[in-house]
């Protein structure tokens, strides 16, 4: 299982970028509190992955910092979330106000999220 990747960011697009490691391209989904937190085209990056293997495909999903994949794998555990809602989730409200979110029972803040 891929845990972690670094390179070079060859493109940067909202919901997917790609990352060269030894002339490798790895495209990885992205919430877009990662994206923001990413630099550039060719700057250098760093992001958690969590590996989603299915009978007919292998995906990488990453995130800027680990709270955001803690957040995505409790969000999957989830009866009815997969990997990509969860990334939906985490592109409509950022970790912190989630978790807060959730600690004040906001059910008006999270049915405004998208998806």
């Amino acid at each position: 299982m891929i845990a972690h990747l670094s390179g070079t960011l060859l493109t940067k697009a909202p919901q997917s970028v790609i990352i060269d490691n030894g002339g490798i391209g790895y495209e990885v989904t992205v919430p877009l509190s990662t994206f923001y937190a990413l630099p550039e085209k060719d700057g250098r990056v760093s992001l958690h992955i969590y590996t989603h293997v299915r009978e007919d495909a292998l995906m990488l999903f990453g995130f800027y910092t680990p709270l955001e994949k803690e957040i995505f794998t409790m969000l999957i555990s989830v009866s009815g979330i997969g990997p990509k809602l969860a990334t939906n989730i985490l592109s409509g409200i950022g970790p912190e106000e989630l978790l807060e979110a959730m600690a004040r029972g906001d059910t008006a803040r999270m049915q405004s999220i998208p998806g």
